[in-house]
């Protein structure tokens, strides 16, 4: 897509919260890449990690995975649970999702953290994480954050930060969500050319702009929209994804059956949201 004279890629992150997505329909619809969790901190692995990983490649759909960095978890047991998750997995590229900045879980939940973490374990834990991630690996890896995180509770990471490439958060929309068709979709893609950039970094490679937002065809849910900085061809550049784009999988009788089904939860009952209460 065109927008404010740049080429972007668009994608969607997802995890173990989206329960039901037809990638063939995300595929139709636009998205390119899907960017999807796969493990956090030094034991908890995404039980959808594999079945999404499945169904994003069988629709053609570059695949990259993520780990939520746990800075009050052990560094090196986080990168042996990332790369246990991922180990014969063909995925594109990785990333580490930066964003916890308090030490009790319950604290957070009921939205009232008192227990900060420090910003320079925050900072070693996502360089010390990400770098033997990349190494380890051979993935082009990208650091998942925002500017206003890393100004308010990780200011030690813009020492190192320009020197790697970015998957910023930016969303530049107000409350509500919106159920919309594609082409609906993207009359409301970003007016803005850009994320917010942390300081002293220059350049992005990823924008998350939408979460919370936006149920387009395919989804039962909000997606996580991004943008690759770049046209297709420089995303599949960017990650090596050098062979041919694999073309959509036609499904077979009984899984077109299935898709019918879910489809159409009026008529009958919704099992499948029982099995996941």
């Amino acid at each position: 897509m065109e927008n404010t004279a740049m080429t972007y890629t668009l994608g969607i992150d997802a995890s173990r919260w989206d329960v039901r997505l037809d990638w063939a329909q995300l595929k139709a619809g636009g998205v390119a890449f899907v960017i999807l969790k796969a493990a956090q901190g030094a034991s908890m692995r995404d039980p959808r990690f594999e079945q999404h990983l499945q169904g994003a490649l069988a629709a053609g759909l570059i695949c990259g995975a993520y780990h939520w960095c746990d800075p009050t978890h052990d560094d090196r047991r986080q990168v042996e649970n990332f790369l246990a998750a991922i180990d014969g997995k063909p995925v594109a590229f990785a990333a580490v999702d930066v964003e916890q900045y308090w030490q009790d879980w319950s604290e957070w939940q009921y939205k009232h953290v008192t227990r900060f973490i420090p910003p320079g374990r925050i900072s070693q834990s996502a360089k010390t994480v990400a770098a033997e991630i990349q190494s380890r690996s051979g993935l082009p890896a990208l650091i998942y954050t925002r500017a206003s995180f890393v100004r308010d509770y990780a200011r030690p990471m813009l020492a190192w930060l320009p020197q790697w490439d970015l998957w910023l958060a930016h969303y530049p929309y107000g409350n509500g969500r919106v159920s919309c068709s594609w082409e609906e979709l993207r009359q409301h893609f970003p007016r803005i050319s850009s994320p917010a950039l942390p300081e002293g970094c220059r350049q992005w490679r990823f924008w998350q702009f939408s979460a919370e937002k936006f149920i387009p065809p395919g989804a039962r849910s909000p997606l996580d929209l991004n943008f690759f900085n770049g046209s297709l061809a420089e995303l599949r550049a960017w990650c090596r994804a050098d062979l041919p784009e694999l073309p959509a999988v036609t499904p077979e009788p009984a899984e077109m059956l299935k898709r019918l089904w879910q489809a159409h939860p009026e008529i009958h009952p919704d099992e499948e949201e029982k099995k996941n209460e």
